[in-house]
């Protein structure tokens, strides 16, 4: 065999030793890691391998429940008078079957329904095997509304974890909060009898809660879970407070994992400090009155003397905006009214 150049064998080997590295690097990688790259800013490409591997779990598919208009492929395996042919689950939940005739699919199940084949059919043959699989998913509707870009009713093409059916809503707005609450149905009345429609009155209701902090940190992928048929999606828009005017990063700051109040002094130090063309000495507190309410009080600060620790920090609940006027401002109050009036508008979102 002819010995390779010399340049040739040390690019080789330089190949070899960055694979080598890469996939240990990726192999290494734990949850934990992921999130302390994510924090630092940092995104490689490792992260997003992680990432994949921590949302994407397994589903069980023979674990759907069935519903009207539901498309089967159902085959009895052994015979030849029973050919493979798609059926649809009608409205009254059954699905027409040669030899069996009307079975009740609805409210069942994949793996149920070939348990309940396989019954029925062992009166025909012996020891049948059934094999039940969904060619169309069509009887399962979800609500997303809220903090996403496109609130929308989704239909559900098999099972579907949270973050899948987020994604198929346009993702997440950037005021988004951390927790996402999942109304779901419960059939059954509230003397605790089954209900016999699902929508009825009567049927009772339960609210989970998901951190989605927990889900994008890898820190919890099992928060990430299977969305089911008509549940409500309600992703809340987080609590914040507003830093504008002359500071170095205006915007909104979200408060969610964090406390709920913040002081001036965190605010100012989250929006890099105040400009030198500031007129910290004629800050303004603008608050709401009554949640909801547009409607604002206003308070003059002196930002300067908390600043020098000359006047005790304020603290700042969720929705105040902290307003810093330049020094060329004519009237700093009609200012600050103007400020809250475009607050939401075009402002970026900072999350800490």
């Amino acid at each position: 065999m002819p010995k390779l150049p010399l340049k040739v064998e040390r690019s080789a080997a330089l190949s070899v030793l960055v694979i080598v590295v890469l996939t240990a690097s990726v192999a290494a990688l734990t949850p934990m890691a992921v999130a302390q790259s994510a924090a630092n800013g940092q995104e490689t490409i490792a992260d997003k391998v992680a990432a994949a591997r921590i949302v994407s779990q397994p589903i069980d598919k023979a674990a759907y429940v069935l519903g009207p208009q539901d498309r089967l492929s159902i085959r009895v395996f052994g015979t030849d008078d029973l050919p493979d042919r798609p059926t649809e689950i009608g409205a009254d939940g059954t699905v027409n079957l040669p030899m069996v005739g009307k079975v009740q699919a609805a409210g069942l199940s994949v793996r149920s329904l070939e348990t309940e084949l396989n019954h029925r059919y062992g009166a025909f043959f012996k020891d049948p095997e059934v094999s039940v699989s969904v060619t169309d998913y069509r009887s399962h509707p979800v609500t997303v509304v809220g903090a996403v870009n496109m609130p929308n009713v989704i239909q559900l093409h098999g099972p579907t974890r949270l973050m899948e059916v987020i994604s198929q809503a346009g993702g997440l707005k950037p005021d988004a909060g951390d927790k996402v609450m999942i109304t779901s149905q419960m059939q059954f009345h509230k003397d605790g009898s089954a209900a016999a429609d699902p929508n009825s009155p009567d049927a009772r209701f339960s609210i989970k809660e998901i951190d989605l902090r927990k889900i994008i940190d890898g820190t919890d992928p099992s928060a990430n879970v299977v969305v089911e048929a008509n549940d409500l999606i309600t992703v809340p828009k987080a609590k914040m407070i507003y830093v504008v005017g002359d500071v170095g990063k205006p915007g909104g700051y979200i408060l969610d994992g964090h406390s709920s109040t913040l002081s001036v002094l965190q605010a100012i130090a989250l929006a890099g400090g105040v400009n030198k063309t500031a007129a910290a000495s004629n800050a303004r507190i603008l608050r709401s009155t009554v949640e909801g309410n547009s409607h604002r009080t206003e308070d003059q600060i002196n930002l300067k003397k908390i600043l020098a620790s000359k006047s005790p920090d304020i603290s700042l609940r969720a929705d105040d905006i902290l307003f810093v006027p330049d020094s060329n401002a004519k009237n700093a109050g009609l200012r600050a009214l103007q400020m809250a009036a475009d607050v939401g508008t075009g402002l970026a979102i900072w999350r800490f």
